[in-house]
């Protein structure tokens, strides 16, 4: 298959606009790759059409899961999850990985009880950083988007939900239609882009998600490194209020 079929092409051309402006955090380029481009420079060539097919519907469920369950999820480097998808393995693995990512999606997101506002920490290593530093001899091999790391978020999930329905002062109920945000920063849209773009010029994101082999560390202290760089920036929670 010399180029991609047209109507994959044109399927994936239509979740152009629930990226919104597509922003990204690779200081090198001025927007996110959208999924139709992501599709050509991993697939094209490849003679294998129904893994192509599982591939290009795997990653329409995972954009299409994202922009549903968090609407106003701000960069969109998806260049290294996606390159994950594609090496899977074979089609049924395909849809198979992303299943588990729309599940994740839809367990976190803003229709769930947890209601997380952004992506950002899944798709840049925050959550995986945390995990990893706590066992590195057993996960410093294990990648952000390997199969282990989303048994750990699936567990993680059922733990939040009990969580939340013990009342815990942590992660207790919430009210009305306000966002989860167990953290010591404000995490509006406004504050969320400077801070992170922030982090990205500094290099203090656990993962290139915006680089197909997704280079990632886990052995700085990055959840410290985010909340020294908004309190710096004036976005302590305290500062805000």
């Amino acid at each position: 298959m010399r180029g991609l079929p047209e109507d994959i092409l044109a399927g994936l051309g239509r979740l152009s606009p629930l990226l919104g402006e597509a922003a990204s955090l690779d200081p090198g380029r001025p927007r996110a790759l959208l999924p139709v481009e992501l599709a050509v420079r991993l697939v094209e060539g490849h003679a294998e059409v129904e893994r192509v097919r599982a591939f290009a519907q795997g990653l329409g469920d995972v954009v299409r899961a994202l922009a549903d369950d968090f609407p106003d999820n701000i960069f969109w480097d998806l260049d290294h999850l996606a390159c994950r998808m594609w090496n899977a393995g074979g089609p049924e693995e395909i849809r198979g990985f992303a299943r588990r990512v729309v599940a994740l999606c839809r367990g976190f997101g803003n229709k769930s009880e947890l209601r997380f506002r952004y992506a950002h920490d899944f798709l840049y290593g925050y959550d995986w950083a945390r995990w990893v530093v706590r066992q590195p001899e057993k996960r410093a091999d294990i990648g952000p988007f390997d199969l282990a790391f989303f048994d750990y978020l699936e567990g993680r999930l059922q733990t939040l939900v009990e969580l939340i329905a013990d009342n815990d002062p942590k992660y207790g109920k919430l009210h009305g239609q306000e966002f989860r945000n167990p953290f010591t920063f404000c995490r509006e849209p406004r504050e969320e882009a400077h801070l992170h773009q922030v982090l990205a010029q500094a290099d203090f994101i656990p993962v290139k998600a915006w680089r197909f082999d997704g280079e990632r560390r886990w052995d700085l202290p990055f959840t410290d490194l985010r909340t020294e760089a908004a309190r710096r920036l004036g976005l302590s929670r305290e500062a805000t209020q």
